[in-house]
C-alpha cells in the first residue's frame, strides 16, 4: 500500500502523479463494520473499473481543529493502526489529508476540484451521512450532482445493529460505559490497544504483573478492572487489566498475565478488552493490595 500525505498548501504537487482510482471517503476511526461496508463497495468498484482502490482519511480529527478549546480527541484506531487496517483490507493507495484551519475553510466546490478530480478519481464511495467543505455544506446529494459526467458516486446506506446505526460514536459510548463485551458486534472484533511493557515484572502465584505504557492517543474503556487477552511475541495469554489511575488522559495499566514466564521488559503487546469485572481500587492501593485480593487471580 502506498501512503501519500497531503497538506492543503501543497496538495497539487503531492497528487500530480495520481493514477485513476476509486476513492472511499471518511474519517474511518475504528474501521468498524459500517466502515467496512464502504470499503468493500469501493474495492469492488475498483476491480470492475480496473482502477486503484484508494482511501482518503484525515488527521487530526476535525473536532480538534474546529473546537480547539475542547479536550483533545482520542482514537479507537490511532493513525498507525488505521494504516495497518487499510493495508490488511487490500487498499492500494491511502491519502492522509492534514486537517487544518485552511482545509476546514474550503468550499465544497474547491474540495471536489482539489481532492477528487485532481486525484483522477473515477468513482467516489462514502456513507449516507458524509459531509465535506466549509461547515459541512457539501453532502452526498451535492456530491452526486457535482460528479455528473465527471465521476460516479455510490452512497452507502445506514448499516444498523438492533435498529441503531453502527458508528464510531456508538463504540465510544460502549467503551465509556465499560460494555466492552458488546463492542465486537459493531467493531467486528474485540477492542484493542497496543503498548510497551515499561517496568520489570513481579510474580505472584504463577501470575506475572506488568506495567504497560501506551504511547498512542487511544480511547480507553471506563476506569475499572477488565478480563483481557494479551498477545506478545506471537503468543496469547489470558489476563486481567487494572486501570489504576489517569495521567495525561491515559490510565496507568497494570496487567496480570496467567502462566506467563517469558521476559517481558520492553516487549510490544496488544491488549484485547473482553469483559468488565468491577470498578478500580482506591488510588492509594499499592502493588501488594492488587496481588493480595483473591478475586484478582484468574
Amino acid at each position: 500500500m502506498e501512503t501519500i500525505y497531503i497538506e492543503h498548501s501543497n496538495s497539487m504537487q503531492a497528487t500530480v502523479e495520481s493514477a485513476p482510482c476509486v476513492l472511499a471517503l471518511g474519517f474511518f476511526d475504528g474501521v468498524h463494520v459500517g466502515h467496512r461496508g464502504i470499503l468493500e463497495a469501493a474495492k469492488e468498484a475498483a476491480r470492475q473499473k480496473g482502477c486503484k482502490f484508494s482511501v482518503m482519511t484525515f488527521y487530526p480529527h476535525p473536532r480538534d481543529v474546529i473546537f480547539p478549546d475542547r479536550e483533545p480527541m482520542t482514537y479507537l484506531t490511532p493513525l498507525p493502526v488505521k494504516e495497518e487496517r487499510f493495508r490488511e483490507l487490500g487498499v492500494d493507495q491511502l491519502f492522509i489529508v492534514k486537517f487544518t484551519p485552511d482545509f476546514a475553510r474550503l468550499s465544497p466546490e474547491d474540495f471536489i476540484q482539489h481532492y477528487i478530480i485532481s486525484l483522477q478519481c473515477k468513482h467516489v464511495v462514502a456513507g449516507f451521512d458524509y459531509h465535506y467543505g466549509h461547515k459541512g455544506k457539501g453532502n452526498m446529494e451535492t456530491l452526486t450532482e457535482a460528479g455528473r459526467g465527471k465521476f460516479d458516486v455510490t452512497t452507502i446506506r445506514k448499516i444498523e445493529q438492533h435498529e441503531e446505526k453502527i458508528s464510531s460514536t456508538a463504540i465510544r459510548e460502549l467503551l465509556s460505559a465499560g460494555k466492552v463485551e458488546t463492542v465486537p458486534g459493531l467493531l467486528g472484533c474485540f477492542y484493542e490497544v497496543r503498548g510497551e511493557v515499561k517496568q520489570n515484572s513481579l510474580f505472584y502465584k504463577n501470575h506475572q504483573f506488568i506495567k504497560v505504557d501506551t504511547s498512542e492517543n487511544y480511547r480507553f474503556p471506563k476506569l475499572g478492572v477488565y478480563r483481557v487477552e494479551v498477545e506478545m511475541d506471537g503468543r496469547v495469554y489470558s489476563g486481567i487489566c487494572h486501570q489504576m489511575s489517569v495521567a495525561d488522559r491515559k490510565p496507568s495499566l497494570l496487567v496480570q498475565l496467567q502462566n506467563c514466564f517469558a521476559e517481558t521488559q520492553g516487549k510490544q503487546i496488544t491488549i484485547k478488552w473482553k469483559k468488565y469485572l468491577y470498578g478500580k481500587l482506591s488510588e492509594s492501593s499499592g502493588m501488594n493490595d492488587y496481588m493480595q485480593r483473591d478475586e484478582l487471580v484468574i
